[in-house]
C-alpha cells in the first residue's frame, strides 16, 4: 500500500507566507526609504533656508558697508574741499601784506622822470604800466624794484618811443612773504 500524501495545500501555504513577509519587507523598506527621502528633503531644506539667511545678512552688511563707503567718500571729498579752501586762505593771508607793501616800494622806487598810469594784480602776478622819461628811467626802476624784493622775475614787455616820452609796460611775480 502506498500511501499518498499530498504536499500541495503546505507547499501553498508556504508560498502565500513568503510572498506576505516579502510583501511586508518590500513595504517596510519602501516607507523607509520615504523617511529616508523625506528626512533628506527637510535637512536641504533647512541648509538652504539657512543659506537664504546667511546671504540676507550678507548683503545687509554689504548694503550697510557701502553706506559706510560713501560717507567716506562724500568726507574725503569735503576734506579736500577744506584743504583747498585753506590753502586758497593761507595764500591770501600770505599776500595780504603783499599789496601794501608794493605800493611803498612803488612810492620808494619810483624814480623822477617816471609815472605809473596801470596797476594791474591777479593771482600773484603784477602788470606796471606806466611812462618815462627815457629808458634810462625804466631800467633804474627795474633795479630799484629787484633790489626792494617785492617783485620777482621782473621784465619789461615792451617799451614804446612816444614824441613825448617812453611808454612801457612791465611785468613781474609778487613776492609773498609768509606771516
Amino acid at each position: 500500500m502506498r500511501l499518498r500524501v499530498n504536499l500541495m495545500p503546505w507547499r501553498e501555504q508556504r508560498r502565500v507566507r513568503d510572498l506576505r513577509r516579502f510583501q511586508v519587507a518590500l513595504i517596510v523598506a519602501a516607507l523607509m526609504a520615504l523617511l529616508v527621502v523625506m528626512l533628506l528633503d527637510q535637512l536641504a531644506r533647512s541648509r538652504l533656508a539657512r543659506q537664504a539667511e546667511a546671504l540676507a545678512a550678507h548683503q545687509a552688511e554689504a548694503q550697510r558697508l557701502d553706506a559706510v563707503m560713501a560717507q567716506i567718500e562724500q568726507l574725503r571729498e569735503s576734506r579736500v574741499s577744506m584743504l583747498e579752501q585753506h590753502a586758497a586762505l593761507a595764500g591770501l593771508r600770505a599776500r595780504q601784506g603783499a599789496l601794501p607793501r608794493l605800493f611803498l616800494e612803488l612810492e620808494l622806487a619810483m624814480p623822477e622822470g617816471a609815472r605809473l598810469t596801470a596797476l594791474r594784480v591777479r593771482d600773484g602776478q603784477v602788470q606796471l604800466s606806466g611812462q618815462a622819461a627815457s629808458p634810462a628811467v625804466v631800467a633804474r626802476l627795474m633795479r630799484e624794484l629787484q633790489a626792494s624784493g617785492v617783485l620777482h622775475a621782473l621784465e619789461l614787455v615792451h617799451l614804446h618811443n612816444l614824441q613825448a616820452s617812453d611808454e612801457f609796460q612791465l611785468a613781474g611775480r609778487l613776492a609773498v612773504t609768509g606771516s
